[in-house]
């Protein structure tokens, strides 16, 4: 038995977005929780009101990028939701990316019941419903209901993959991408999974005629094996970008990326601003997050000893933190002089817009004769590759002859972020060091 608490942001009237998923088992006192990108844009002041991290929730994968390791996690065990809101809104987010969550939970409250059973009392828990505390305490409660004397324990069914109508045995199971085409060969969705033959179980069980794709116009299936998840959610990325296959709702845009624009204050003094990106050209960008630019320029700051005001980390009225909190002269303080720091600067900056940092990370291949890689600079994704491991690597073009180019964009960089957080130290190569 697993119990699930989902909390949401209430964006408008009418619509609930879910930021972060809870999850207890019934024989484990550790809660999970597993922060989820929202769908939507959500403004900043929102997260400032209630008190969430808005860097942890705008770095969590999608929903789509979650949902095999949900599958697993739930799969043979009844699951237990506050009440029916709480379930539809898991199904919503199942039912968004072709996956057929079509289980009877076990619901602690039910429109029959007159009173609530158990009751979620935040003056009892002194903390905010945003909060994980407060999550945790729903699920504390949610069991302690569940495991009473007087609860009779339900026969509902557990997540379990039906049978379905198609012979599947011939796809692997294994990570990759598959793309449904119509008679006309026209990709009309495009998905990613940690085991393919699974996830086209899943999509064509019985309960699969009440997803949001119309399995009546699959005509074929074609599969890409990629060996890993990473590269599977990088490749289903562009696919759907450059598809936009016709029953795919997520990673089908894109917001604008933030760039660092270069001016002058009134005095004269050399700033640095983080701006939206708001017109087109062929410059890859690297930031798709505010947080992202901003822990650059935190990290150029503090390298070269300049004014945290005037590189954009601090908005403040008089001089930055590096004089009021750390009693250093700065040139916001007027301890140093503004043609003493602008040539400073300049050198600074020069450096910074001309240096390359090249890093590849070693994944794991379709086959053991075989590594995956991805590949950037300076933090922008770059492509990925596939290289059998006979093959003597002694410089930066013996790897990226292997390299299949892609296009940068707000969802391939969150991918590439997660990459960063998830790899093995021993498998970053800096390309410089080969």
């Amino acid at each position: 038995m697993i119990f699930i608490y989902i909390q949401t942001l209430k964006v408008k009237k009418g619509l609930e977005i879910p930021y972060r998923i809870s999850v207890k088992r019934i024989d484990d006192d550790d809660v999970r929780f597993i922060p989820i990108h929202p769908q939507y844009e959500i403004q900043k002041r929102m997260f400032q009101r209630n008190n969430l991290e808005a860097s942890e929730i705008l770095n969590a994968p999608l929903f789509i990028d979650l949902a095999d390791e949900l599958i697993e996690l739930f799969y043979g065990h009844q699951l237990v939701f506050f009440d029916l809101l709480q379930f539809k809104l898991l199904k919503s987010q199942f039912k968004s990316i072709g996956y057929n969550f079509e289980i009877k939970p076990i619901l602690i409250w039910k429109p029959s019941l007159k009173h609530t059973p158990l009751e979620i009392d935040l003056s009892k828990n002194k903390s905010s419903k945003y909060s994980e505390d407060f999550a945790k305490y729903a699920l504390n409660q949610m069991q302690a209901y569940i495991t009473t004397p007087n609860y009779t324990e339900s026969k509902e069914r557990p997540i379990e993959h039906e049978k379905n109508g198609r012979d599947l045995s011939q796809y692997k199971l294994a990570p990759g991408v598959y793309y449904f085409l119509n008679a006309y060969g026209e990709v009309v969705y495009a998905g990613k999974a940690k085991n393919i033959r699974k996830r086209l179980q899943s999509h064509f069980s019985k309960s699969g005629k009440r997803s949001n794709i119309d399995y009546s116009l699959v005509n074929t299936i074609q599969v890409t094996y990629t060996g890993n998840d990473f590269i599977a959610q990088l490749i289903e990325s562009n696919a759907i970008k450059d598809l936009k296959p016709q029953f795919n709702t997520q990673q089908v845009h894109t917001s604008a990326p933030y760039i660092i624009s270069q001016g002058h204050t009134a005095k004269g003094i050399a700033k640095l601003k983080i701006t939206r990106k708001d017109y087109l050209d062929q410059v890859p960008e690297q930031y798709f997050n505010r947080a992202s630019v901003k822990q650059t320029l935190e990290n150029f700051c503090k390298t070269h000893n300049l004014c945290r005001k005037h590189c954009g980390i601090e908005t403040v009225k008089g001089p930055c933190s590096k004089y009021t909190k750390w009693n250093k002269g700065c040139v916001c303080s007027g301890d140093e002089s503004i043609d003493n720091y602008n040539i400073r600067f300049k050198k600074a900056f020069k450096r910074f817009q001309t240096q390359k940092t090249r890093t590849l990370y070693k994944l794991k291949g379709r086959h053991k004769n075989e590594d995956a890689f991805v590949y950037d600079i300076n933090g922008i994704y770059q492509g990925y590759g596939f290289i059998d491991k006979s093959e003597a690597i002694s410089t930066e073009s013996d790897i990226l002859g292997y390299l299949s180019a892609q296009v940068n964009n707000y969802d391939t960089s969150r991918i590439l972020s997660s990459v960063k957080r998830s790899i093995r130290a021993e498998n970053i190569i800096h390309l410089s060091e080969i």
